[in-house]
């Protein structure tokens, strides 16, 4: 076994004690004020030097090494979801309707498990590592990234890694890719404003839900027809409100969706679109509409350089077939992305499927994780962090 994976499995007894004592004190999108208390707890045992309240319950530590040279920042996301835990398990969430389902827990735990490596090894640090542990990953699509990135802790960051854990993965494996790794993620709203009118007497009013109903169909257009078949773009529908009686021709229709897109062109000409559409069926139906679209995470792009950092650290650590060359991005979303608008780095995504075993999504009210990725994980993140400061071009 590699030396420093060895060590990581040495603390790996503190990392699940750590991982569940996050777990039990889930707390959501900017109210992760015990999180962060945890978090400082075990900075402070580690002797890690760290400012705390960035970005709000934001934390950035730092190890400084014993040489000079670059600087690389490791990323954690601290905040849970809106829901209830159905796990029965000794440290189920104690917080009720938040439940740490998307593995934020595992997360920051592998990011004190590697803060412990890199402060028990800094003989072998050449530069600087920032371990950033970053609020509202969830509160999209704000998200707690933008406000790290303005609080000027990342100015000096040469290169930054993030991971996520992922289900649908087998175990140990570690999934990445150059370019495009997750998705651009918008939120839209379009509400058609008709007349209402007794049902037996359409003519006397105008119908929001046919406006509702004709706007859904012709959307898909929008990808079948006006996109590259080459580039991957989703429209979904997920909320579709109106009428208040049977017999009561509906005055409003509310939509509520998402588009998901890689291309930055195709994002701005489905936004465009989009409004000109809504626009034209009210007015062919003699009603109105208002039209909001929200602009959320861009999609995340990892640097080619920085993949090959991650490459490299995984086959060193647990072998090249540990290595997964995805070939197709998720469309799912993640708010590390502002980083890399900034900073060069990479994402990853770290299996936890277990053959055999029932393996819950993510978001999943019984999402559960086995807890020997822990140790992984951490060795994982001290790996890539020397590597990139070790790098010589």
């Amino acid at each position: 076994m590699n030396a420093i994976l060895n060590e990581s499995k040495k603390n790996q007894e503190l990392l699940v004690k750590i991982r569940r004592e996050l777990h039990m004190n889930a707390e959501t999108s900017q109210n992760e004020i015990e999180t962060s208390k945890i978090i400082m707890k075990y900075l402070d045992e580690f002797n890690i030097l760290y400012k705390s309240e960035v970005g709000g319950h934001g934390i950035v530590a730092e190890i400084v090494g014993d040489e000079a040279g670059k600087t690389v920042a490791l990323r954690a996301d601290m905040d849970a979801l809106e829901m209830e835990e159905e796990n029965d398990i000794d440290f189920k969430s104690k917080n009720k309707n938040v439940m740490h389902s998307c593995g934020h827990d595992s997360h920051m735990t592998f990011l004190l498990g590697a803060a412990k490596l890199l402060n028990d090894n800094k003989d072998k640090i050449k530069g600087k590592v920032k371990l950033v542990f970053q609020p509202a990953e969830e509160l999209s699509p704000i998200g707690g990234a933008p406000k790290i990135l303005e609080s000027g802790l990342l100015d000096d960051v040469d290169a930054i890694f993030g991971s996520h854990v992922w289900p649908d993965l087998p175990f140990g494996k570690i999934a990445i890719k150059e370019g495009p790794m997750m998705a651009n993620s918008d939120h839209f709203t379009i509400k058609f404003i008709g007349a209402s009118s007794h049902a037996a007497k359409p003519h006397e009013g105008v119908d929001a839900i046919v406006m509702g109903s004709q706007f859904v169909n012709a959307m898909q257009t929008l990808i079948s027809r006006n996109t590259d078949p080459m580039n991957s773009a989703v429209l979904t529908v997920g909320k579709f409100i109106a009428g208040t009686r049977y017999n009561v021709m509906a005055e409003e229709a509310i939509i509520d969706g998402t588009c998901r897109t890689f291309s930055q062109d195709d994002r701005l000409r489905i936004f465009k679109d989009m409004g000109n559409l809504a626009k034209a069926i009210a007015e062919v139906n003699h009603g109105d509409c208002e039209y909001n679209y929200g602009f959320g995470y861009p999609a995340v792009m990892n640097e080619k350089d920085s993949v090959k950092i991650v490459k490299k650290s995984v086959a060193e650590l647990f072998g090249e077939d540990s290595i997964l060359e995805i070939e197709k991005p998720a469309m799912t979303a993640e708010d590390f992305a502002f980083y890399l608008q900034k900073i060069k780095g990479a994402f990853y995504w770290v299996g936890i499927g277990k053959e055999g075993e029932k393996n819950y999504p993510l978001h999943s009210n019984k999402f559960y994780l086995n807890e020997d990725i822990l140790y992984r994980g951490a060795a994982l993140m001290y790996e890539i962090a020397l590597n990139f400061l070790n790098e010589v071009k």
